[in-house]
């Protein structure tokens, strides 16, 4: 079986993360998978392909970037629609670029196999032509995969749509040999898009009362913009500056894999502040290294993160509620440690393997279907 995976970045991304291994472990299976990805023409670090080193092909279509949102987006699409072969047995997106892209090729007969889409979640996009793009898409999709039961009811009741869960799975390997802990600082950490869907914003809003309660606390924060390109940074810095807690911010564009698993060994809980999630790959990362949690009751991760469990859950946008949660848990190492001991056991029940498996399953059901 041929299988051609689309994602639209080459960048640490979550949608990435799962395409790569999935697309790694579809190979360990004995799928002929490759890779096709996008990367602006003047972007230097995606010449050597990926954030790092993959075990399947791949190839990275360039596009010239430009601040248009809707001139940027069918350039991408484009790229895909020029560039793509032809005669895959399956086709899968990550995103709705790529889904839009695959849509419109069989459409207009250029390709004929099947076409499946993960859909990780589907934003609420504050720019009204990006919202509507993202629908769109989703409403093209043929087979679809969802990476929580949270959106496989959500596809259903907003869209009439059937899925299969796929969880995101973990490779535990990857955070084997974790470093040891250097600083002494309480730390927390953010992993995440910088896109107003992840909630960073409440987070620097809380740290203010957490310091009052912590005063050495200090905030990592690692992001990078997706879609609209901007550099978020320069807002998120201001509000910081704003509320006063601006020296106790770090802030990473993206970092090297040894650098990440640092950071998780110097922080003391990771924190989530998400509007909505699909699910969340650095929650899995930070129970892996044995940290706790302080997220959103929101989209899947209630379907993850167990509350006082592994970690602490509270509603999407609560500044108090997330502030006293990491005020508690930087308060009570032992209960950070008791939390965290659990969740590198939740870890393993999730496995890329077990998703591999599912997803193989639905190509096969649809190469043969009449």
């Amino acid at each position: 079986m041929k299988v051609a995976m689309l994602t639209y970045s080459t960048r640490p991304r979550g949608g990435v993360v799962h395409a790569l291994k999935l697309a790694e472990r579809l190979r360990a299976l004995g799928t002929d998978v490759t890779l096709y990805s996008l990367a602006r023409a003047d972007d230097p670090l995606a010449s050597g392909g990926y954030f790092r080193p993959v075990s399947v092909p791949f190839e990275v279509f360039r596009y010239d970037w430009t601040p248009e949102l809707v001139t940027r987006l069918e350039r991408m699409i484009s790229s895909y629609s020029d560039h793509l072969p032809r005669d895959a047995d399956v086709y899968h997106a990550q995103d709705c670029v790529g889904g839009t892209a695959l849509a419109r090729m069989k459409a207009e007969g250029i390709i004929a196999a099947p076409v499946f889409r993960t859909i990780h979640h589907v934003d609420d996009f504050a720019e009204p032509r990006l919202f509507e793009f993202e629908k769109a898409a989703v409403a093209a999709s043929e087979h679809r995969f969802v990476v929580s039961r949270y959106w496989k009811d959500r596809l259903e009741s907003d869209y009439g749509l059937d899925s299969t869960i796929a969880y995101n799975g973990f490779d535990q390997s990857d955070f084997a040999d974790l470093p040891p802990k250097r600083s002494t600082r309480p730390t927390i950490l953010f992993v995440g898009g910088l896109e107003p869907r992840k909630g960073l914003e409440f987070l620097i809003h809380a740290l203010e009362p957490v310091a009052s309660a912590v005063p050495e606390v200090r905030l990592v924060a690692i992001g990078k913009s997706g879609f609209r390109g901007t550099d978020e940074w320069g807002w998120f810095l201001t509000l910081a500056a704003r509320l006063g807690v601006r020296e106790r911010l770090e802030f990473h564009e993206s970092v090297p894999q040894e650098t990440l698993l640092q950071l998780y060994s110097d922080c003391d809980v990771l924190v989530m502040p998400s509007r909505t999630e699909g699910w969340g790959l650095a929650l899995m990362e930070a129970m892996a290294c044995g940290k706790p949690i302080v997220a959103s009751r929101t989209g899947g991760i209630p379907e993850l993160v167990r509350d006082g469990v592994d970690g602490l859950l509270v509603p999407p946008g609560d500044v108090k509620g997330i502030a006293d949660a990491v005020t508690r848990l930087l308060s009570d190492p032992g209960l950070g440690k008791a939390m965290g001991a659990r969740g590198m056991e939740r870890v393993k029940e999730f496995t890329w393997d077990g998703t591999a498996r599912t997803v193989l399953r639905e190509y096969e059901r649809a190469i043969h279907r009449p």
